[in-house]
C-alpha cells in the first residue's frame, strides 16, 4: 500500500529536525474500521503494539480523541502513557493532564436523555448510547424510509432542550452540552500541554465530520490527515484504516 508522497516528505522533514511529536488520533474509522455496532469496534493487536511503541518513545506523546465515553475509550485501547479525550474532548485524562470542561455537567443532559429514551425505541434500528456527558443516537441500521423520523427526533431535542447541542457524525447524532468546545479546541489544549519540549511537531488523523474542527484548528500548525473520501480541510488524505496503521508504523520506525 502507498502513502501520499507529500505526507511522507513532510513527516520526514518535521522529524528530521529532532522535535518532539504529538500524535492525535480518532478511534472509530481511524484506528478501527467502521463496524455495524459500536461495541464491535475492536483495536487489532498489531495496531495496539504500534501505539504502545509510539507511547513509549521519549520523543512522542500519543493522544486519542473520540466521541466515545472516556472509560469506554480507555478500555478499548488499554494502554498507559496515552492521553485520552472522551466525548469529543470534553473530558481529557492521561499522564499529568486532567481536564473536564467546567460547564459540561451531566445534569444538562437529563431532559435530552428522557426524550430520546422515550422516542428512539419506536424507530426500527435506532440505538441510543448513554456516555455520561454525551448521548449518541445511532441510525446506521434504520431503514432509509424511516430515517426522516430520526431527523425529526433530533430536531425535537435541538429545539426543546436548552443547553444541548447536536453534533452530526457518520450515521450518528451526538448530543453534548452546549459549550464553546470541540475537537479542535481539545486538540490545541492537548498540544499546548503534552509535549516534553516547546514547539513540537503535530500530526492529527481522523475520519469523521467532527475531526474537521481539529483540521481547521491545526492548519499551519501541524500535519492533518483525513481518512476516507469526504470533503475536508485536512492537508492530506489516506484511503482507510490500513493506511493509518502503515503511517503509524512509519512514524514509530523513524523515532527509534
Amino acid at each position: 500500500m502507498s502513502l501520499p508522497s507529500g505526507l511522507l516528505e513532510r513527516l520526514e522533514k518535521e522529524l528530521g529536525r529532532g522535535q518532539d511529536l504529538v500524535v492525535l488520533l480518532d478511534y472509530d474509522g481511524t484506528l478501527t474500521p467502521i463496524v455495524p455496532s459500536p461495541g464491535a469496534a475492536i483495536l487489532a493487536g498489531s495496531a495496539r503494539r504500534t501505539l504502545a511503541g509510539l507511547a513509549a518513545s521519549p520523543r512522542a506523546r500519543l493522544a486519542i480523541l473520540s466521541g466515545r465515553a472516556l472509560g469506554d475509550l480507555k478500555t478499548r485501547v488499554g494502554l498507559r502513557n496515552v492521553i485520552y479525550g472522551g466525548c469529543h474532548g470534553l473530558v481529557i485524562e492521561g499522564g499529568r493532564l486532567r481536564f473536564r470542561h467546567p460547564r459540561a455537567r451531566p445534569a444538562v443532559m437529563r431532559d435530552a436523555r428522557r426524550l430520546l429514551a422515550a422516542a428512539a425505541p419506536a424507530i426500527p434500528g435506532a440505538e441510543l448510547e448513554v456516555k455520561g456527558l454525551a448521548l449518541s443516537l445511532h441510525y446506521r441500521h434504520v431503514p432509509p424510509g424511516r430515517r426522516r423520523e430520526v431527523r425529526a427526533l433530533v430536531e425535537r431535542v435541538r429545539r426543546g432542550v436548552r443547553g444541548v447541542t447536536v453534533v452530526a457524525g457518520r450515521d450518528v447524532f451526538d448530543f453534548v452540552p452546549r459549550v464553546a468546545w470541540d475537537k479542535g479546541r481539545a486538540a490545541r489544549w492537548i498540544v499546548a500541554r503534552a509535549a516534553l519540549r516547546p514547539g513540537p511537531a503535530v500530526l492529527y488523523a481522523g475520519d469523521d465530520a467532527t475531526d474537521e474542527a481539529a483540521f481547521r484548528a491545526l492548519r499551519g500548525r501541524g500535519i492533518t490527515v483525513r481518512v476516507g473520501g469526504s470533503p475536508t480541510a485536512a492537508e492530506f488524505r489516506v484511503p482507510g484504516v490500513r493506511e493509518v496503521h502503515a503511517l503509524l508504523r512509519r512514524i514509530q520506525r523513524a523515532l527509534e
